[in-house]
């Protein structure tokens, strides 16, 4: 049989004559070692279509299974000992819902477990977390830590551990958290946490969830990538053993030189992917016709991928006008009822979810996000418009994937980002043939080998990752590079390394320009605590003229003056809704309510939460090194800052904002002069208190009886 015709049985069906001729054909591919991986894919394509073979052939199909490796997929119905003992051998620790590996992770699980280090490059539902449940299984570890992309999935891999483990293991996550060496402990923490942490030396094995950002050029954020090539050197280098995953790459540069690994790419795979291009124009609008006509004949759940926040509004509203595509939802209104009392009603989030559409997106607050994530998995929304913060790592149960743009933000996306966004159609037990919808054109292939920028240095690696190297990880060349910067610095090697997220050109203009206004060197600058007015000033001036000015701009600031009105709006408002409302009521002209909403949302957990702190510092260090010179008391910022990371409130409540309770919902059922310093404090407190007689509606009662459901006892 022809390999097309094979595939058109497979996909629009065939009767029982030609069910020999079909299994005789897969047999033949999987028999072979040229075309095993196809064979494999004609398996689980048989697998989808199983209802249509006589009982008679199950037996074979069964055979066939096994001979590719999908022992998961396998009946435990066994009739001989030969059978029985295969499935032993895959047989998984005790790990929660999983109980045989497939070949591919048994493989895996055996390496980790003689001690190797390993590299796996695979595709998305290959099942790699397993793996990672399996060896906390094991015991052989007091102390492990995973590294995860996001702070989105902090929680997603915490709550998975929970499950699985129960008490067995303490789980940290936030830098308030406490560990102890006698407790044996579960870090999970993104790369910025892990570096800021001081209670790791004792962690004896780590993963790296999607590796190939160690490479500077598939990192969206050079400072992040450098971050992330720090933690696996911070950790690597105090011995423990690691694990990196990740989507399938050729290859893996810059590891070999000090640590001995084993790099697995494979092409296996437990579902098979139907692509689908269209060619479309971007503008012109035939896009927009074809996303309405796809979601008018999909029935099961789908992905809407889109390039930018702005890209997924406009995705949104397409399908929103088209008559008759999307009544109303029950499912929903909860959630809906609580975003109509917390945000303008105009906004695109609420109008979309009404109706049964998810928005995903960066600038969409967290707790939102994880809801929108489990609406989808329990079918109360059938589309979730998304971006790549979305396609990073966090697993849905799509059966289909429509890629709206084949951008991110205004760069054409290459094969491998393609692929990555591909492989989060289908779904293991559930959906055997996930299906991609392309709107315009896919990629063509190419090679992909990552480049790990801590051994592979050359004159264009960034200095914020050399100089936190010792002497021996350096190169000749890096270590002369290191020796000229740190000779010719008027700032300590401390101040470089703690500012490495900061040009150090920049950081210069910032030690010159305190040096030469001597109204500065002084008070203005040497504070601690929480400055007053003209201290906070004096810092948000060189914010603004050396550090953030483009940024900025985005958000209609120009001056350190409005920089600090901005900042005392946030810090002296009674909710969040008052900051948006102030947003709304001074946007642009051509500006719609809804962008308004999103541009202060961006402001708060982007500017004030993330960037603004980090700008403070990096001034605190730099007045620190001129104040000293000159024999003054220098300023500390670390408290402010940290005030300003939690949008000034207590910051344990609004760290809960990362377990699933939005910052608004916390601040209602928190006693007014009780103190939450910590995430743990805030946990104990939802443990206990009673909500009878609490203000909140039935959306915010069942988050918190969702994070119950999620916490050790």
């Amino acid at each position: 049989m022809l390999l097309e015709d094979l595939r058109s049985f497979l996909t629009t069906g065939f009767g029982p004559e030609q069910a020999v001729l079909v299994l005789g054909a897969v047999n033949t591919l999987v028999n072979s070692q040229r075309t095993h991986d196809l064979g494999r894919e004609m398996v689980i394509r048989c697998l989808a279509k199983k209802d249509l073979f006589p009982p008679g052939l199950l037996p074979l199909l069964e055979s066939l299974v096994g001979s590719v490796g999908l022992i998961p997929y396998l009946s435990k119905d066994v009739s001989t000992f030969e059978e029985q003992l295969m499935l032993e051998a895959h047989r998984t620790p005790a790990i929660g819902k999983v109980d045989f590996f497939h070949t591919l992770q048994l493989q895996i699980y055996r390496e980790l477990r003689s001690k190797r280090n390993v590299v796996l490059s695979a595709t998305t539902s290959v099942g790699k977390s397993a793996i990672v449940d399996a060896i906390i299984a094991s015991g052989d570890h007091k102390h492990l830590t995973i590294i995860v992309p996001t702070i989105a999935l902090i929680d997603e891999t915490r709550r998975r551990i929970i499950e699985t483990f129960g008490s067995r293991y303490a789980i940290v996550t936030h830098p308030t958290q406490v560990s102890s060496r006698d407790k044996a402990t579960v870090f999970v923490l993104t790369q910025e946490r892990a570096l800021n942490r001081d209670d790791l030396q004792d962690v004896s094995f780590f993963v790296i969830d999607e590796f190939y950002k160690l490479d500077l050029q598939m990192e969206k954020s050079i400072e992040r990538a450098v971050d992330l090539n720090l933690c696996f050197h911070k950790l690597s280098s105090n011995g423990a053993q690691f694990y990196l995953i990740g989507p399938h790459v050729d290859g893996i540069n810059g590891l070999a030189s000090k640590r001995e690994f084993l790099f697995l790419p494979s092409h296996f795979s437990t579902i098979a992917l139907d692509i689908v291009q269209y060619g479309l124009p971007r503008d012109g609008g035939e896009r927009e016709e074809k996303l309405i006509e796809l979601c008018e004949e999909l029935t099961s759940p789908t992905l809407i991928f889109c390039q930018s926040p702005g890209s997924a509004k406009r995705a949104a509203e397409t399908l929103l006008e088209a008559e008759g595509l999307l009544p109303e939802t029950d499912l929903t209104w909860p959630a809906v009822e609580w975003l109509e009392k917390e945000y303008p009603e105009e906004w695109i989030v609420t109008h979309a979810l009404r109706r049964g559409v998810g928005i995903h997106h960066g600038s969409i607050p967290r707790a939102l996000q994880q809801y929108m994530v489990k609406a989808f998995e329990t079918g109360a929304i059938k589309f979730l418009i998304c971006t790549s913060t979305l396609i990073e790592g966090v697993n849905t149960v799509a059966e289909n994937v429509i890629i709206f743009d084949k951008r991110i933000k205004n760069t054409g996306i290459d094969y491998f980002t393609f692929r990555n966004i591909a492989g989060r159609a289908g779904r293991m037990r559930r959906y055997f043939v996930g299906r991609v919808y392309v709107l315009e054109e896919q990629p063509e292939p190419d090679t992909c080998v990552i480049e790990v920028a801590v051994g592979t240095q050359s004159e264009t690696t960034p200095m914020s990752l050399l100089l936190d190297l010792e002497d021996d990880d350096l190169t000749p060349a890096s270590k002369t590079r290191v020796e000229s910067v740190t000779r010719e610095s008027p700032l300590s090697l401390e101040t470089l390394r703690a500012n490495r997220r900061v040009h150090i050109e920049k950081q210069y203009d910032i030690y010159d320009a305190i040096w030469r206004d001597t109204s500065l060197l002084g008070r203005p600058l040497a504070w601690r605590g929480v400055p007053d007015s003209p201290q906070l000033l004096a810092v948000c001036n060189l914010i603004v003229d050396y550090l953030d000015s483009e940024i900025l701009k985005g958000y209609q600031i120009f001056s350190g003056k409005q920089l600090q009105a901005k900042l005392y709006s946030v810090e002296n408002s009674k909710s969040l809704r008052e900051v948006i409302d102030d947003f709304v009521e001074h946007r642009r002209r051509d500006a719609s309510v809804s962008d308004a909403v999103e541009l202060a949302l961006r402001f708060l957990r982007k500017y004030v939460g993330y960037t603004f702190p980090q700008s403070l510092m990096a001034i605190s260090h730099i007045q620190g090194d001129v104040l000293r010179k000159i024999g003054v008391e220098p300023g500390n910022y670390e408290f402010y800052a940290a005030k300003a990371e939690s949008l000034f409130m207590e910051r344990g409540l609004f760290a809960l904002d990362e377990y699933g309770i939005p910052p608004e919902t916390a601040i209602r059922f928190a006693p007014v002069a009780r103190e939450y310093p910590t995430l743990d404090s805030a946990i104990e407190l939802v443990k206990r208190m009673d909500l009878r007689g609490v203000d909140l509606t039935k959306f915010e009662r069942d988050l918190i009886d969702d994070l119950r459901a999620s916490l050790l006892s």
